[in-house]
């Protein structure tokens, strides 16, 4: 059984699919939004079936619930489906999950990170979307101020009536968004005149902020490392290195032609920090970081064939963006010790790998060769929640190696 990392995505071979929750929390909603038509339908406890029949909801509504979803079926101008759940009180529970099933059963599933949401009241669990074909994607995007931020990130406006209706509880949702200033709330609505947003999980429906600009290499000084991050190796001068401050759609100078690169991460803020990749339609494509406060982290960008130009960020504070070529990752030789998210590079020969984790949330160790195509996946290492100690097989180098984790980690090579 296959478990889906945040950000990961697969491709449906189905039509037929069934999505399923079990999520437990305090007066919880389901609900799947279909968008790219001009008003964002809605299939829940309140309105069992979309216009079309293409998604029903045929058990549950709440904590648990079932949707049905005939891909074939599914509206012409319906380019994203958004499966996300609404909470009465913030945080999520334990064993909180997310199943796919195809006509031949579960195709894998998400596991929430519920450590990391512990202030949120709704939750975009995945998505399922077009792009050659259909794919699903795990998302775990939070919204501390609740359902009416979450569909105006999805380019409408709430129907606070369909909502409660839907809840076993009056959900309590606050006025204003995590990062906006106060704003009137409006009036109830059915459906919304506003251009709906091209993805679903980040706010672009309104028009893009203009990108940062790339500081001169005479003006750039690097930031301090943040005090409560865990340090990276030394580093080469990076490629490119962009600063700023707050929610940006960043255009990037990619700091090689072709293939994979490396984008290193800061942000000195106090509140969420969430960096997406967009791709050639504005559409998030990879999950780089979701943290609250001060954050430092390497992210493996472009790995299976996909050619990054802009990045998504979201935050309260000031951030720091480089992007370094896949040199400039840490080598593993014999031994590499790190905590969080990092990548890594091993020129070695084939042989085993001892790896170890200390943490709460997902360990995934992955493997990819330096040319990033669609044949660049080499095999994935580790898979598990928490912490973590076991043995695989390491591919023969070059090739880089993409770790998530939540806390302290352990690589080791196996002589013969």
């Amino acid at each position: 059984m296959r478990t889906f990392a945040m950000g990961e995505k697969t491709r449906l071979d189905d039509s037929a699919i069934r999505v399923e929750f079990d999520v437990s929390g305090e007066g919880l909603a389901a609900y799947c939004f279909s968008l790219g038509t001009a008003d964002l339908d809605v299939v829940c406890t309140a309105r069992p079936a979309s216009l079309t029949s293409a998604v029903a909801l045929v058990a549950g509504g709440t904590g648990t619930a079932e949707f049905h979803l005939d891909l074939s079926a599914v509206d012409d101008a319906v380019d994203r489906l958004v499966f996300a759940i609404g909470a009465q009180a913030p945080g999520f529970g334990a064993g909180s999950l997310l199943r796919l099933l195809g006509a031949d059963g579960e195709i894998g599933r998400f596991v929430l990170p519920v450590g990391e949401l512990t202030r949120e009241r709704a939750l975009i669990l995945a998505e399922v979307y077009r792009r050659d074909g259909w794919r699903f994607g795990a998302v775990g995007q939070g919204y501390e101020a609740g359902l009416d931020q979450l569909v105006r990130d999805l380019g409408a406006e709430p129907d606070q009536a369909l909502f409660t209706a839907a809840a076993m509880a009056d959900p309590v949702v606050p006025d204003t968004a995590v990062h906006a200033e106060p704003e009137p709330e409006p009036e109830p609505v059915e459906g919304s005149d506003a251009e709906p947003a091209p993805a679903a999980s980040v706010d672009i429906a309104a028009e893009p902020a203009p990108p940062a600009e790339q500081l001169p290499e005479s003006e750039a000084t690097p930031a301090p490392d943040p005090a409560d991050a865990g340090p990276l190796s030394p580093r080469p001068a990076p490629a490119v290195e962009y600063e700023g401050r707050g929610d940006r759609v960043l255009s990037i100078e990619r700091p090689v032609d072709a293939g994979p690169f490396l984008v290193e991460l800061e942000a000195r803020g106090t509140e969420n920090f969430v960096v997406w990749t967009l791709d050639a339609d504005l559409e998030t494509d990879k999950l780089l970081a979701n943290t609250i406060g001060v954050h430092r982290s390497r992210a493996l960008v472009d790995e299976r064939g996909t050619r990054t130009s802009r990045l998504k960020i979201e935050a309260d504070g000031a951030w720091t963006v480089r992007l370094l070529t896949p040199e400039a990752a840490r080598p593993l030789t014999d031994r590499l010790e790190g905590s969080g998210p990092e990548t890594v590079r091993w020129a070695g020969p084939r042989t085993v790998l001892a790896m170890t984790h200390a943490g709460g949330s997902n360990f995934i160790v992955g493997t990819f060769t330096e040319h990033g195509d669609d044949e660049a996946y080499l095999g994935t290492l580790a898979n598990v929640i928490g912490d973590y100690e076991g043995e695989s097989i390491l591919p023969k180098g070059p090739c880089l190696i993409e770790i998530e984790a939540d806390g302290a980690w352990t690589l080791a090579t196996i002589p013969d």
